[in-house]
């Protein structure tokens, strides 16, 4: 590898010197015959095997300035990176400039490389657009993702729907995630273009499949409702599932919408009560009855969500005496979470007669399914008990669990 690039440097500077390169920085200098180049590079080549860098800069820095574009991109790297030379940033772009004006590919990207840096690292999106530019021009998908955002927003610039759109095309061609979905709301949407839901889809599962978790929920829609694809629910489920289990809002309720329609079957009562509640939330028509139904069989599950419901005033009315019912049947049933809700309604007497004793009793059993906070509260109920009531309660613990427990 060392001696590659200084091969190709003595190649260039034997065109060099047929086709007659000008100066950059001496125009009336003579371009080095091949016999001298050959020489330079031998020298090169000497202080590169002897990790002599700052005699290479030195060599580099004679055949870059008569423009040889290898020379002034290894240059460019040696100031960026401070081999040889001292760090410089501005003379590590002037070099790599020159290369890529002379259309010495490799220079692109490391220049690109810095404008992008300084675009992130600039105080503001304002600050950051005109090195977000200067790396869009070199095609650097990530400065074009953004640039094209902002063009077809028309954040922080004037807004350029078709110029957003090809920078966006550029990126997401690249393959770059952002873009991708970005393309797909622009089809999704007709913004700028005539609305094309087969080309919405192909960019949003590009996005999805590359792992952009909002693309996955809008996967998940399109499969669902068929729209821009074949109708298939099991793929619209596996879309939102990874969606969801990634936080993506808006997909449990999709999720929950399934369950009420019973698509989901043979899936666990936590999962579909968590999806149906999302689905209540976001004003899904049915999720209450499903819920209200699936707690005629005393599932715990969807008896403590409905009591938290009743006790916020979230989705239902707020009825304390209601969230009661619903908190006693799930704890009784084996909520855990429904066993500290009522260890604290007995530690302050919210709805029932105070009671530590009871308090200490759900809250131990809450502590031993795991609940965060309910060991602690258990301790603090174990204070007002004396040594026989706390030994009593611990025991009453013992044999719900013991009555309890499956076969």
């Amino acid at each position: 590898m060392k001696t590659a690039w200084i091969a190709a440097v003595a190649a260039l500077v034997l065109v060099a010197s047929i086709v007659g390169w000008s100066l950059l920085s001496n125009r009336h200098a003579p371009a080095l015959s091949p016999e001298q180049a050959e020489a330079v590079m031998a020298e090169a080549e000497q202080a590169y095997a002897g990790a002599d860098y700052a005699q290479v800069a030195e060599i580099l820095a004679g055949l870059a300035s008569q423009g040889v574009p290898i020379a002034q991109y290894r240059l460019g790297l040696m100031n960026r990176i401070g081999q040889g030379v001292p760090v410089n940033e501005e003379v590590a772009v002037m070099w790599l400039t020159r290369a890529v004006e002379q259309g010495f590919e490799p220079a692109r990207a490391p220049l690109a490389e810095i404008y992008l840096a300084r675009a992130e690292d600039a105080g503001s999106a304002a600050d950051g657009v005109r090195w977000y530019a200067l790396a869009a021009e070199l095609d650097q998908s990530d400065a074009q993702a953004v640039l094209g955002s902002y063009y077809l927003t028309g954040t922080e610039v004037t807004q350029d729907v078709p110029r957003g759109i090809a920078l966006l095309t550029a990126a997401a061609e690249a393959g770059d995630v952002r873009a991708q979905s970005n393309l797909g709301y622009v089809y999704a949407s007709g913004t700028g273009v005539a609305a094309n839901d087969e080309e919405a889809f192909r960019w949003y599962l590009a996005a999805a499949e590359g792992g952009l978790v909002r693309a996955q929920a809008a996967v998940g829609l399109f499969y669902e409702t068929g729209r821009g694809t074949e109708l298939n629910i099991p793929e619209a489920i596996r879309w939102y599932l990874n969606a969801d289990s990634a936080g993506a809002p808006g997909t449990g309720a999709r999720l929950g919408k399934l369950a009420i329609d019973g698509v989901l079957q043979g899936r666990d009562s936590s999962e579909l009560t968590a999806w149906v509640a999302e689905a209540a939330r976001a004003g899904v028509d049915g999720a209450v009855v499903w819920l209200e139904r699936a707690a005629e069989s005393n599932d715990p599950v969807v008896l403590n969500q409905l009591a938290e419901f009743y006790e916020a005033g979230e989705v239902l009315p707020q009825n304390s005496a209601l969230a009661l019912e619903n908190f006693q049947r799930a704890a009784e049933g084996g909520s855990p979470q429904a066993q500290l809700a009522m260890a604290r309604r007995y530690a302050t007497g919210n709805g029932v007669t105070q009671d530590y004793a009871q308090a200490h009793v759900w809250a131990n059993l809450a502590a031993a399914a795991g609940v965060p906070g309910a060991a602690d509260e258990r301790t603090i109920f174990a204070q007002f008990l004396s040594p026989e009531e706390l030994a009593r309660a611990q025991a009453r613990a013992s044999e719900w669990r013991a009555a309890h427990r499956e076969d």
